[in-house]
């Protein structure tokens, strides 16, 4: 028998989904359901692609479900990257003091880097040193592509250039 270690990346999605449960599409950018349909499919994206680059899967998953936090806790996509910080802070603490329980709790050293991935995953365009940044705009690219969204730019670069390393076909990728 084999598994993964995430629980405390399902207890953080726990919350999240208890949270979002109570909200609705008004005034929204983005309706609700597409947060939560995102959130989970990012976080088991960011998990393979975490793996292929010997990183944390836990923690890539972890990153990926609070990517889009500001979009849903301000209801705007505008500047969410940028503006991710407190929200973020608030759920790691709510896990962290709450529901934790006997579980690790999320560090100081992963929570700042959760923040500087999530803080910096709009910038398609710019490449940075940090694998977990990386990480985060790759999966957000390949996600929005799976989900049907339009992409153009940097979003198709990321997609070629994931779809090369996974060794999968890139054909699909082809403009329409």
């Amino acid at each position: 028998m084999i598994s993964m270690n995430v629980k405390r990346l399902n207890r953080v999605l726990t919350i999240l989904l208890n949270e979002m449960k109570e909200l609705d599409d008004e005034g929204r950018d983005l309706p609700i359901r597409w947060n939560v349909m995102h959130m989970y499919s990012s976080s088991q994206l960011a998990k393979i692609v975490a793996i292929k680059r010997n990183l944390d899967p836990e923690l890539a998953g972890l990153i990926a479900v609070l990517h889009d936090i500001a979009v849903v806790k301000t209801k705007k996509k505008d500047n969410h990257a940028e503006r991710a910080e407190p929200f973020i802070n608030e759920i790691i603490n709510l896990y962290n003091s709450e529901y934790r329980r006997n579980l690790n709790e999320i560090t100081k050293e992963d929570r700042k880097i959760i923040i500087e991935a999530v803080s910096l995953h709009s910038q398609k365009d710019i490449k940075t040193d940090n694998k977990y940044v990386e990480l985060m705009k790759d999966v957000d690219s390949i996600d929005r592509l799976l989900h049907g969204v339009k992409s153009d730019g940097s979003y198709v670069d990321r997609c070629y250039n994931v779809f090369e390393e996974l060794n999968l076909p890139k054909d699909i990728l082809e403009l329409k």
